[in-house]
């Protein structure tokens, strides 16, 4: 059997996709020997209708019988099971490996689990609230507002500034591990530290820097963050 995992990795360790067609990847696996491919959906801002159909051929062209997801609109998940694929939705903060696991020992209601959202959330602003704005594209990570996404309650978290943007970078990803983040949000991401957060499990989802620091934690938790896109792992 093949199931298709919309993922945020490249990796069985990967965080099974918040939200189908916003997910920049599917991991299809063959459950037999566990071996699978990556199958990259180019990320479109402008249009997502589109990277939904992407997606949907993606996974029908790979020969899966089920696809396994977090999020999933109606009219995706009828051209699914017009293909014949069995849709398992609701499938959020579990690695692409145990959701397969789940399936194959006990079906899809073993992988439908309820789980708490994460308890920390980075926010990358130049602020000291949750009114802040995201740190725009292009300048430094100063600091992160550390969210509790289900009391609102927060911290400051400063990131050690250094002599180049590389530097401090790395002090930004040192800085978010060591505050317990399970999730970071920033308006843009250097390639080599989206694949460090992601390599500690840690969540990775961009924002539009317009937003504040509170609607970018509720967006997150409705599903409606994207992860980077594929080619920057």
């Amino acid at each position: 059997m093949k199931i298709a995992v919309a993922s945020q990795g490249t990796s069985l360790d990967a965080w099974v996709g918040v939200s189908f067609g916003l997910c920049s990847q599917f991991l299809v696996i063959d459950t037999e020997t566990m071996d699978y491919v990556v199958i990259s959906v180019p990320a479109d801002q402008i249009d997502p209708a589109r990277v939904s159909l992407a997606a949907i051929r993606a996974v029908a062209n790979q020969g899966a019988q089920v696809i396994i997801t977090g999020q999933i609109k109606d009219i995706c998940r009828q051209a699914m099971i017009t293909l014949g694929i069995q849709v398992v939705d609701g499938v959020e903060h579990i690695t692409v490996r145990e959701a397969v696991e789940r399936y194959m020992t006990g079906g899809a209601q073993s992988v439908q689990v309820v789980r708490p959202f994460p308890i920390k959330i980075a926010v990358a602003s130049h602020g000291n609230d949750l009114a802040a704005r995201l740190g725009a594209k292009g300048e430094p990570c100063t600091s992160f507002i550390l969210v509790d996404p289900q009391t609102m309650a927060f911290q400051i978290v400063q990131v050690e500034q250094a002599d180049s943007m590389v530097q401090t970078s790395v002090n930004a990803v040192r800085a978010a591990a060591k505050s317990g983040a399970t999730v970071v949000i920033t308006s843009e991401i250097r390639p080599e530290c989206c694949t460090a957060l992601r390599a500690l499990s840690i969540i990775v989802a961009l924002a539009d820097e317009e937003l504040t620091v509170r609607e970018a934690v509720q967006a997150y938790v409705r599903g409606e963050l994207s992860s980077p896109p594929a080619f920057i792992l």
